[in-house]
Protein backbone atom coordinates (compact mmCIF):
# COMPACT_ATOMS: atom_id res chain seq x y z
CA UNK A 1 0.00 0.00 0.00
CA UNK A 2 1.08 3.35 -1.29
CA UNK A 3 2.49 5.73 2.09
CA UNK A 4 1.24 8.90 0.09
CA UNK A 5 -2.59 9.79 -1.08
CA UNK A 6 -2.12 13.28 -1.60
CA UNK A 7 0.39 15.74 -2.84
CA UNK A 8 0.95 19.73 -2.28
CA UNK A 9 2.92 20.73 -5.41
CA UNK A 10 4.13 24.63 -5.00
CA UNK A 11 4.23 26.56 -8.45
CA UNK A 12 6.90 28.86 -8.49
CA UNK A 13 10.56 27.49 -9.18
CA UNK A 14 9.04 23.85 -8.97
CA UNK A 15 6.52 23.34 -11.31
CA UNK A 16 6.91 26.74 -12.84
CA UNK A 17 10.34 28.13 -14.14
CA UNK A 18 9.39 31.70 -12.09
CA UNK A 19 13.16 33.35 -12.56
CA UNK A 20 12.66 32.52 -16.44
CA UNK A 21 9.13 34.20 -16.15
CA UNK A 22 10.10 36.80 -13.83
CA UNK A 23 13.40 37.76 -16.15
CA UNK A 24 11.30 38.14 -18.90
CA UNK A 25 8.53 40.12 -17.02
CA UNK A 26 10.55 42.63 -15.44
CA UNK A 27 12.71 43.59 -18.83
CA UNK A 28 9.34 44.18 -20.90
CA UNK A 29 7.80 46.53 -18.19
CA UNK A 30 11.29 48.43 -17.01
CA UNK A 31 12.12 48.68 -20.91
CA UNK A 32 8.72 50.01 -21.30
CA UNK A 33 8.85 52.49 -18.16
CA UNK A 34 11.86 53.61 -19.87
CA UNK A 35 13.58 52.38 -16.45
CA UNK A 36 17.18 50.19 -16.66
CA UNK A 37 16.45 46.92 -17.81
CA UNK A 38 20.04 45.53 -18.07
CA UNK A 39 20.91 41.76 -16.76
CA UNK A 40 22.20 43.73 -13.62
CA UNK A 41 19.02 46.06 -13.10
CA UNK A 42 16.88 43.08 -13.64
CA UNK A 43 18.62 40.69 -11.15
CA UNK A 44 19.12 43.50 -8.70
CA UNK A 45 15.12 44.00 -8.86
CA UNK A 46 15.13 39.98 -7.78
CA UNK A 47 17.05 40.32 -5.33
CA UNK A 48 14.95 43.07 -4.24
CA UNK A 49 11.62 40.88 -4.40
CA UNK A 50 13.03 38.13 -3.13
CA UNK A 51 13.94 40.59 0.04
CA UNK A 52 10.61 41.63 0.30
CA UNK A 53 8.98 37.90 0.65
CA UNK A 54 11.39 36.87 2.99
CA UNK A 55 10.18 39.99 5.48
CA UNK A 56 6.68 38.94 4.42
CA UNK A 57 7.28 35.07 5.36
CA UNK A 58 9.08 36.15 8.86
CA UNK A 59 6.25 38.49 9.51
CA UNK A 60 7.88 41.75 9.50
CA UNK A 61 5.59 43.20 7.00
CA UNK A 62 2.23 43.06 5.20
CA UNK A 63 1.81 41.51 1.90
CA UNK A 64 -0.10 44.54 0.61
CA UNK A 65 3.21 46.01 1.00
CA UNK A 66 5.08 43.99 -1.38
CA UNK A 67 3.98 44.70 -4.98
CA UNK A 68 4.72 48.60 -5.07
CA UNK A 69 7.48 48.31 -2.45
CA UNK A 70 9.63 46.59 -4.32
CA UNK A 71 9.93 48.70 -7.13
CA UNK A 72 9.57 51.82 -5.26
CA UNK A 73 13.07 50.40 -3.89
CA UNK A 74 14.77 49.72 -7.81
CA UNK A 75 13.88 53.16 -8.28
CA UNK A 76 15.63 53.90 -5.16
CA UNK A 77 18.56 51.46 -6.33
CA UNK A 78 18.88 52.97 -10.06
CA UNK A 79 18.30 56.74 -8.78
CA UNK A 80 14.95 57.04 -11.11
CA UNK A 81 11.34 58.50 -10.86
CA UNK A 82 8.18 56.32 -11.80
CA UNK A 83 5.21 55.91 -10.15
CA UNK A 84 5.54 52.52 -8.00
CA UNK A 85 2.08 51.39 -7.82
CA UNK A 86 1.49 51.49 -11.96
CA UNK A 87 4.85 49.79 -12.42
CA UNK A 88 3.45 46.96 -10.05
CA UNK A 89 -0.21 47.27 -12.17
CA UNK A 90 2.28 46.40 -15.31
CA UNK A 91 4.04 44.33 -14.18
CA UNK A 92 1.21 41.43 -12.82
CA UNK A 93 -0.52 42.28 -16.02
CA UNK A 94 3.26 40.83 -17.87
CA UNK A 95 3.56 37.95 -15.13
CA UNK A 96 0.50 36.48 -16.06
CA UNK A 97 1.79 35.66 -19.53
CA UNK A 98 4.69 34.19 -19.03
CA UNK A 99 4.44 30.10 -18.06
CA UNK A 100 7.58 28.38 -18.80
CA UNK A 101 7.86 25.17 -16.81
CA UNK A 102 11.05 23.51 -14.99
CA UNK A 103 12.11 20.49 -16.89
CA UNK A 104 9.89 17.45 -16.36
CA UNK A 105 6.82 18.93 -14.68
CA UNK A 106 4.21 18.05 -17.13
CA UNK A 107 6.41 14.35 -16.97
CA UNK A 108 6.09 14.07 -13.75
CA UNK A 109 2.44 15.12 -12.87
CA UNK A 110 1.22 12.63 -15.64
CA UNK A 111 3.33 9.62 -14.21
CA UNK A 112 1.76 10.95 -10.65
CA UNK A 113 -1.60 10.90 -12.29
CA UNK A 114 -1.47 7.43 -13.45
CA UNK A 115 -0.58 5.88 -10.31
CA UNK A 116 -3.53 7.26 -9.00
CA UNK A 117 -2.33 9.99 -6.35
CA UNK A 118 -4.61 13.45 -6.07
CA UNK A 119 -2.39 16.01 -6.76
CA UNK A 120 -2.75 19.75 -5.63
CA UNK A 121 -1.00 23.45 -6.57
CA UNK A 122 -0.36 25.18 -3.49
CA UNK A 123 0.79 28.27 -4.29
CA UNK A 124 1.33 31.97 -2.71
CA UNK A 125 0.70 34.64 -4.94
CA UNK A 126 -2.85 36.30 -6.41
CA UNK A 127 -5.06 34.71 -8.11
CA UNK A 128 -5.28 35.96 -11.50
CA UNK A 129 -1.88 35.74 -12.51
CA UNK A 130 -1.46 31.97 -10.89
CA UNK A 131 -4.44 30.69 -12.40
CA UNK A 132 -3.69 31.82 -16.04
CA UNK A 133 -0.42 31.02 -15.89
CA UNK A 134 -1.32 27.29 -14.44
CA UNK A 135 -3.68 27.33 -17.90
CA UNK A 136 -1.28 28.80 -20.15
CA UNK A 137 1.37 26.06 -19.11
CA UNK A 138 -1.20 23.45 -19.58
CA UNK A 139 -0.67 22.17 -16.39
CA UNK A 140 -4.69 22.65 -15.16
CA UNK A 141 -5.54 19.70 -16.31
CA UNK A 142 -3.09 17.40 -13.89
CA UNK A 143 -3.79 19.01 -10.94
CA UNK A 144 -7.15 17.98 -8.94
CA UNK A 145 -7.12 21.12 -7.31
CA UNK A 146 -5.57 24.51 -7.10
CA UNK A 147 -4.73 26.37 -3.59
CA UNK A 148 -3.63 30.10 -4.07
CA UNK A 149 -3.01 32.17 -0.79
CA UNK A 150 -4.47 35.10 -1.53
CA UNK A 151 -7.58 32.77 -1.98
CA UNK A 152 -7.13 30.72 1.17
CA UNK A 153 -7.03 34.33 3.30
CA UNK A 154 -2.91 32.95 4.27
CA UNK A 155 -0.11 32.03 3.19
CA UNK A 156 3.14 29.65 3.24
CA UNK A 157 4.49 28.81 5.38
CA UNK A 158 1.05 29.70 8.05
CA UNK A 159 -0.64 26.66 9.49
CA UNK A 160 -3.59 28.35 8.58
CA UNK A 161 -3.09 27.93 4.99
CA UNK A 162 -2.15 24.48 5.05
CA UNK A 163 -4.99 22.95 7.09
CA UNK A 164 -6.87 25.35 4.08
CA UNK A 165 -5.94 23.24 1.88
CA UNK A 166 -6.68 19.74 3.86
CA UNK A 167 -9.96 21.02 4.64
CA UNK A 168 -11.13 21.14 1.21
CA UNK A 169 -9.74 17.98 -0.02
CA UNK A 170 -10.71 14.29 0.32
CA UNK A 171 -7.63 12.94 2.08
CA UNK A 172 -7.76 14.30 6.12
CA UNK A 173 -4.74 11.59 7.37
CA UNK A 174 -1.87 13.79 7.36
CA UNK A 175 0.62 10.95 7.21
CA UNK A 176 -0.55 10.58 3.62
CA UNK A 177 0.13 14.03 2.61
CA UNK A 178 2.95 15.16 1.02
CA UNK A 179 4.77 18.64 0.41
CA UNK A 180 7.18 19.38 -2.11
CA UNK A 181 8.52 22.46 -3.11
CA UNK A 182 11.90 24.28 -3.61
CA UNK A 183 11.51 27.16 -0.56
CA UNK A 184 12.89 26.13 2.41
CA UNK A 185 11.22 29.40 4.07
CA UNK A 186 7.80 28.60 2.87
CA UNK A 187 7.34 25.18 1.65
CA UNK A 188 9.41 23.00 3.86
CA UNK A 189 8.89 25.09 7.43
CA UNK A 190 5.42 25.68 6.34
CA UNK A 191 4.86 21.47 5.95
CA UNK A 192 7.23 20.74 9.23
CA UNK A 193 5.53 23.06 10.79
CA UNK A 194 1.98 21.74 10.25
CA UNK A 195 3.03 18.34 10.59
CA UNK A 196 3.66 16.88 7.28
CA UNK A 197 6.18 15.08 5.41
CA UNK A 198 8.06 17.40 3.07
CA UNK A 199 10.30 17.08 -0.09
CA UNK A 200 12.71 20.24 -0.71
CA UNK A 201 13.36 20.17 -4.76
CA UNK A 202 16.79 21.60 -4.49
CA UNK A 203 18.55 21.54 -8.34
CA UNK A 204 21.24 23.79 -6.73
CA UNK A 205 22.14 21.52 -4.37
CA UNK A 206 22.14 23.88 -1.47
CA UNK A 207 22.35 22.94 2.53
CA UNK A 208 20.41 22.67 5.05
CA UNK A 209 19.60 21.76 8.63
CA UNK A 210 15.73 21.54 8.55
CA UNK A 211 14.56 17.69 8.91
CA UNK A 212 13.44 17.16 5.62
CA UNK A 213 11.83 13.67 4.63
CA UNK A 214 13.12 14.02 1.35
CA UNK A 215 15.40 15.47 -1.01
CA UNK A 216 15.27 15.67 -4.91
CA UNK A 217 17.59 17.59 -7.81
CA UNK A 218 15.33 16.89 -10.48
CA UNK A 219 11.55 16.40 -10.46
CA UNK A 220 12.19 12.49 -12.01
CA UNK A 221 13.62 11.13 -8.78
CA UNK A 222 10.01 11.26 -7.44
CA UNK A 223 9.54 8.42 -9.37
CA UNK A 224 11.64 6.45 -7.38
CA UNK A 225 9.66 7.66 -4.04
CA UNK A 226 6.07 7.94 -5.39
CA UNK A 227 5.93 4.38 -7.13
Amino acid sequence: MKKYTSIFFDLDDTLLDFKAAEKSAVTKVLASHRLPHDDLSVKTYSEINQSYWERFERGEIEKSEIFAGRFKTFLEWCNKCGDPEKISKDYFGALSNEHQTISGAHEILTYLRERGYKIYATTNGRCTTQFKRIKDSRLEPLFDGVFVSEEAGSQKPEKEYFEFVINNIPEKDKSKILVIGDSLSSDILGGINSGLDTCWFNPHHKKTDYKVTFTIHSLSELESILK
